[in-house]
């Protein structure tokens, strides 16, 4: 018999032959990777919930003064805790495991003493916590002192499962110094706690007020973090991997440590509310910002409105102190000159055949250096008078007045109230018209203006220097200039001659000492129907090339040369060395 034929596909039928071949080959790798996949999937979900990224907080760097003295520094805080996963066996359940806790914390309390047997966590919190964290130490007492620290250190090997952990508490020198300024932390959670870390619990130091808020950014520092190996039921088993903490940046501050302490120290001494502000004329540098009664860093009582910042947000007329600006102003609009114009004082400004603004003094004909001077309102309500009302506008939002000033502490400032045509058109409810009488009351900070001390200090000293700053709060900040005016030299000279005058024969006379010549302008703000008037003073040195700016302001303090005048003389002779 001859050998079979064999099969040969016809020629049309090899190419489908092919197609057929392929298609199944790609069948079955199809079905290889859905039998696949769930086995990776599932490998990759055994490795995520047998692993814990456990948060580890940063120690937060210091707050200091100019001077390198501490203000605000973290400590070593010690906890004692106890790791579950060295107290049971694998066979144990989780009653097991309960019981076996609570017997190694009855021991080790009742070896440390009364008080830490009697505070040790009951039965619901372990259970809650081995229902929750079992990977995790449970904390048995936080804050221990050395003492406690030592007692246990000589028991350690009788309690191998409990361990000192170390966490960071924030601690304040001085605390009742420029507490507004400084500013305190809380704890928080670590960003996306939630979803990245297992101890979810877990908390870090964080800026929550003052500097602390506004230099957390290098405050703060680097968390790091631990990978932990779990078993099955979430206990700990080892440290797969670990990334150390950074410690924060120290960070000093522009603050004068002994220039804000006598500030400080004479409000409180003399029962005074109010604010006082030193900066450095050239950088903006804040040196002193003191702001009473306070409330101490620390602590959660307090005097009320112990933490309001009343050197950025007292809500005060700014009175007399503003005549000085209004003059420089003047007299480079053209308005005034050294001896025009010449206006006649008989004790008031007559505002209808009714109403009348009181001055001080029968002062008789005054020009400009002595109207200043001699701070007469008669003067400044006919000089504000003569401003066209685009002029008034302008003046305010020239200085700076009615926003914020631009430094790190914005969320403690208000913005204040520019006294202008403008603001009463787009802020007045009742009645929006600018009345004759209104230019006369801001011509001596009266009527609507609300400034803040550090808005008064700032605008002082563009018309002094020529630049308008932001106040300047961190020491490595360079100035910031808002704006820039070159004032004409005889603008600037006849201004600076009625503040100097004002402390040689005038209403600063307070404020004179053979030590230091100073410049200032004092002011005494109407208050409220049946209160004392606020006491205002602005003053810089030396009056030959001021260095120095310091405003005063103390709340219902009555006239402003006799109360706060000796406050800022004091100061400024303290920061020149006199």
């Amino acid at each position: 018999m001859g050998e079979e034929p064999k099969f040969r596909p016809a020629g049309f039928a090899r190419p489908l032959f092919r197609a057929m071949s392929v298609l199944l080959l790609a069948l079955l790798c199809v079905v290889a990777w859905h039998q696949l996949r769930p086995r990776k999937a599932l490998l990759e979900k055994s490795i995520r919930e047998q692993s814990r990224l456990v948060y580890v907080p940063a120690c937060r760097g210091t707050l200091a003064a100019r001077d390198g003295t501490r203000l605000n520094y973290t400590v070593p805080s010690y906890s004692i805790v106890i790791r579950p996963e060295l107290v049971r066996d694998p066979r144990d359940t989780r009653m097991t495991t309960l019981a076996k806790l609570e017997s190694v914390l009855a021991s080790v309390a009742s070896a440390l003493g009364p008080e830490y047997y009697a505070t040790r966590p009951g039965r619901n919190a372990i259970l809650r916590h081995l229902e929750k964290e079992p990977a995790m130490p449970l904390t048995l007492w936080e804050e221990v002192d050395t003492e406690t620290r030592g007692r246990w250190l000589a028991l350690r090997n009788e309690f191998p499962s409990t361990e000192l952990t170390l966490a960071w508490k924030r601690c304040y020198d001085e605390p009742g110094l420029a507490p507004q300024l400084r500013g305190a932390t809380r704890r928080e959670h670590p960003k996306s706690s939630l979803e990245r870390y297992w101890n979810a619990n877990s908390m870090e130091l964080k800026g929550a007020s003052g500097m602390e808020k506004a230099l957390d950014y290098l405050l703060a520092g680097q968390g790091g973090a631990e990978l932990l190996q779990t078993d099955v039921l979430s206990y700990r088993s080892s440290v797969l991997d670990s990334r150390p903490a950074v410690r924060g940046d120290d960070c000093r501050l522009s603050m004068d440590m002994d220039a804000q302490r006598l500030a400080e120290a004479r409000f409180r001494d003399g029962g005074l509310k109010g604010a006082a502000v030193a900066i450095e004329m050239a950088t903006g540098q804040v040196l002193v910002m003191a702001s009473l009664p306070a409330t101490p860093l620390g602590e959660s009582g307090g005097a009320p409105g112990g933490m309001l910042n009343r050197a950025l947000a007292g809500y005060y007329p700014p009175g007399s102190v503003i005549k000085p600006l209004y003059a420089a102003y003047a007299i480079e609009k053209g308005l005034a000159t050294m001896e025009k114009p010449i206006v006649e004082c008989p004790g008031f400004y007559q505002l209808t055949k009714s109403r009348r603004i009181g001055c001080s003094h029968v002062h008789g004909g005054l020009a400009i250096v002595n109207a200043i001077s001699l701070s007469c309102n008669t003067y400044f309500c006919t000089l504000a008078s003569s401003f066209p009302r685009e002029q008034l506008d302008d003046f305010a939002d020239f200085f700076g007045f009615g926003r914020k000033t631009g430094g790190d502490l914005g969320e403690q400032e208000i913005p204040g109230i520019p006294f202008s045509p403008a603001w009463v058109k787009r802020s007045r409810k009742a009645d929006n018209t600018w009345h004759p009488g209104d230019a006369a009351n801001a011509g001596i900070g009266q009527g609507g203006w609300i400034v803040t001390p550090m808005q008064m200090a700032l605008a002082t000293n563009y018309f002094l220097t020529g630049k308008l700053l932001a106040p300047r709060y961190f020491l490595k900040d360079e100035p910031k200039v808002r704006a820039t005016h070159d004032f004409p030299e005889y603008a600037r000279r006849i201004v600076v001659e009625g503040m100097r005058r004002c402390v040689i024969s005038g209403t600063g006379q307070t404020l004179k000492t053979t030590r230091l010549p100073i410049l200032a302008k004092t002011g005494t703000a109407e208050n409220a129907p049946g209160m004392k008037p606020h006491a205002w003073v602005v003053a810089a040195a030396p009056a030959n090339a001021p260095k120095y700016l310091v405003v005063v302001a103390v709340e219902n303090g009555g006239g402003g040369g006799r109360i706060a005048g000796p406050i800022a003389r004091d100061i400024l002779l303290l920061l020149t060395g006199k």
